[in-house]
């Protein structure tokens, strides 16, 4: 299923916590395209330490690991600082759910739970007009289950 990945008729504030919904929704799909429109060329995503530089490199190890699983990533209590017309922080808290391909819907498979916060700067392309992050921070605060769910691990 394709997503859309320019919606009509958002807010300033829509169209930045959609930005940040394209990419968890990209993790979740393995949708490049969607991942692509969500972040910007030279974007940088620090996974609790671990850097990711590029867009390209994104996508190569975030698709091709996360995903490939079967995942729920859900972002809430997002607090969105709008510093211009295109420049905004955006904090929220997220919960991601990781299984293996296939045993997301087997209730004995093992599974890997992560909490904790996303920090996002965030930048409106002149090009396109969408909202993308530039600089991501996910600074986790717990997990529970399996580690060894995630690829490499």
């Amino acid at each position: 299923m394709a997503f859309p990945i320019n919606l009509t008729g958002l807010t300033t504030r829509e169209a930045i916590t959609d930005a940040v919904y394209r990419c968890t929704l990209a993790f979740d799909t393995g949708d490049a395209k969607l991942l692509e429109s969500a972040s910007t060329e030279n974007a940088v995503i620090n996974l609790d330490g671990m850097v990711i530089s590029g867009r390209d490199d994104i996508r190569t190890k975030i698709l091709g690991s996360v995903g490939k699983l079967d995942t729920t990533h859900l972002a809430t209590n997002l607090r969105i600082d709008v510093k211009s017309e295109s420049e905004a922080y955006v904090t929220t808290s997220f919960l991601a759910q990781h299984y293996r391909q296939g045993e997301g819907r087997n209730p004995a498979a093992t599974r890997f739970l992560v909490g904790g916060m996303y920090f996002i700067d965030m930048i409106k392309d002149e090009k396109d007009g969408l909202w993308k992050s530039k600089h991501w921070k996910v600074q986790i605060t717990w997990n529970e289950g399996d580690h060894s769910v995630m690829p490499g691990r």
